[in-house]
């Protein structure tokens, strides 16, 4: 990792983002399981032509995606993976320059720049990286002026946080045919160490990358929440093929 550009000095996961035929029953299931509550949908428009819910975990968030169309990449995604499943990682960095520099001169390709200017009255900006040159899930980094706000979360979510049963995301768990690989992939364009378990230790967050099945593609299966009450740390939920583990 030396021989690249510097890292992101502050990098955590803000976002996860799972895809479904049907966001309603998904929708439904977390947010009566979980006592949380959807803050935001966009229009859906070129070039992800998707429905989507997003659902605030405090200051983090889950995302629910559903095509729009045939044509939609998470529609080609379904396909690809035979249903629901985790779909994307959105990552939160300090200066979107540096990471993006960093990832660009490992050979990572950007798939959709979204340049800088206001998104739901938040400037932001994001760089969505290809998941072939990545490996294991759609991946992106995105920056915010304030370091606490969120575009993608709408401008309604600071008054809509419930925090009864989870009080935010603090993992993503990537299965994968070949997870050492997809670690040192991982670690050599966001710039930070594999531990011995195959993860990556992020600001407030880290991923882990673990064997999948026999025969299955990579893909996110796992997201770690902080269990408001301690006592149910330890338990686990499906939702769309992915597993929601309160630690």
């Amino acid at each position: 990792m030396n021989d690249l550009p510097p890292a992101a000095k502050r990098i955590r996961i803000r976002q996860i983002a799972i895809c479904t035929p049907d966001i309603w029953p998904v929708e439904q299931a977390v947010a009566r399981t979980l006592e949380v509550t959807p803050v935001h949908r966009d229009k859906p428009g070129a070039p992800i032509w998707m429905f989507n819910s997003v659902i605030a975990i405090k200051d983090t968030f889950l995302e629910i995606l559903q095509p729009e169309r045939p044509e939609a990449p998470t529609q080609k995604f379904l396909d690809k993976q035979g249903g629901a499943a985790g779909y994307m990682l959105l990552l939160q960095v300090d200066d979107l320059v540096v990471a993006r520099k960093r990832a660009e001169a490992a050979g990572v390709r950007v798939v959709l720049d979204m340049p800088k200017r206001q998104y739901h009255g938040v400037n932001a900006a994001a760089v969505h990286l290809h998941p072939a040159d990545t490996g294991g899930v759609l991946t992106s980094f995105d920056w915010m002026e304030d370091w606490d706000s969120w575009a993608w979360g709408g401008q309604a979510w600071p008054w809509h946080q419930r925090t009864s049963v989870v009080s935010g995301i603090t993992g993503a768990e990537i299965s994968c045919a070949d997870p050492d690989t997809v670690a040192a992939r991982f670690s050599q364009f966001i710039g930070r160490g594999v531990s011995g378990d195959r993860s990556i230790a992020l600001d407030d967050s880290s991923i882990r990358f673990i064997q999948g099945k026999p025969g299955a593609r990579d893909r996110l299966t796992g997201i770690d929440m902080l269990a408001s009450d301690r006592s149910r740390a330890g338990e686990a939920f499906d939702f769309a093929r992915t597993t929601v583990r309160l630690v």
